[in-house]
């Protein structure tokens, strides 16, 4: 009996230290090819700012309590996979994350590494695209995030033909890691579109002209990525503003022009107007994007903005996957 005893002991203490972390980058968003289904997309993955998870045993479900109700959520989509009554009765931890609502892609990021730091724990086997659509709920519109989660690059997402699936990958480029985007928004912005809001946004607008769709996706698959596959940053840099500034136009009538409010379409004027290239707004915003060939030139700038405007990040191209450890 008293080796038995022991036994489970030690099993329980190993179980019972048993972590596992993800760490994402975050998603940069280009601009989608329509704003009605399939949708499709242009957007890449950066090193900064990173999420950071770890998941570890504990006596019931637990997570921060800022966290709570996207975590239940997930959980409940881990039990439901594991064929379980209750929430798992794991510990969440949130070391890192990227500022929320701010075009960084910060819930998709969060929401995949949550769910499959979950499923590693209980080393269960999942499909990824299940993985984001069912456990995580993510990917209704765009799956730039979730492809660039599991792949890492820069993600040119087709547009598929079951509305039911993740769109696929048309394209994946690894950019050069020297390169690098410093990501500012305006201290100051009104109109922040995220959850019931977006949701109610997309309801209100109708498909893109056929001709704006048709450019849309000249421009991703005949300018912006070759230019990217071939190392001319040049190219790239133009090509991306005039990319977003297009896709942009899909949502004209709710943003005002091809920029969400007058504090974004400012602080991109300012960029532009000394001569920064790859210039743009990331998804809603009012996060914005300045692409430079090193990161000597992105300091440079950062250095002289005007008052009136943050640095989120000033990063680089994240061409991996998400890391995961089990300790």
């Amino acid at each position: 009996m008293t080796d038995t005893h022991e036994e489970n002991k030690n099993l329980t203490a190993v179980i019972d230290s048993k972590v596992v972390r993800v760490i994402a980058g975050a998603r940069l968003h280009f601009g989608l090819l329509d704003s009605a289904e399939p949708f499709g997309g242009v957007g890449v993955m950066v090193d900064q700012p990173k999420t950071a998870i770890t998941v570890r045993a504990a006596r019931e479900f637990s997570c921060p309590k800022e966290y709570v109700e996207r975590f239940r959520e997930i959980a409940s989509g881990v039990s439901r996979l594991l064929n379980r009554d209750t929430l798992p009765a794991l510990r969440i931890e949130v070391e890192s994350d990227a500022k929320a609502h701010c075009g960084l892609g910060s819930g998709t990021q969060l929401s995949l590494a949550a769910a499959e730091a979950m499923l590693q724990w209980f080393e269960h086997t999942y499909e990824e695209t299940h993985l984001a659509l069912a456990v995580a709920d993510r990917g209704k519109r765009s799956a730039v995030g979730i492809h660039g989660y599991f792949n890492g690059g820069m993600i040119f997402e087709a547009p598929g033909p079951d509305p039911k699936k993740i769109n696929p990958i048309q394209d994946r480029i690894l950019l050069p890691n020297e390169w690098c985007v410093a990501i500012l928004k305006p201290s100051t912005v009104l109109g922040q579109v995220f959850g019931l809001s977006e949701v109610e946004k997309f309801s209100t607008l109708s498909a893109g002209s056929e001709a704006l769709r048709e450019l849309l996706f000249h421009s991703a698959k005949n300018q912006l990525v070759p230019a990217a596959k071939g190392c001319d940053f040049e190219a790239f840099s133009q090509s991306l503003t005039e990319y977003n500034r297009t896709s942009g136009q899909l949502f004209a009538s709710i943003q005002g022009g091809s920029y969400n409010g007058p504090e974004v379409t400012s602080l991109i004027s300012w960029l532009l107007d000394r001569g920064v290239l790859g210039v743009g707004q990331s998804s809603w915003g009012p996060g914005v994007f300045a692409w430079f060939e090193s990161r000597s030139h992105a300091e440079a700038l950062v250095t002289r903005l005007p008052k009136g405007v943050e640095i989120l990040a000033v990063t680089h191209p994240l061409n991996s996957p998400r890391s995961l450890s089990v300790s």
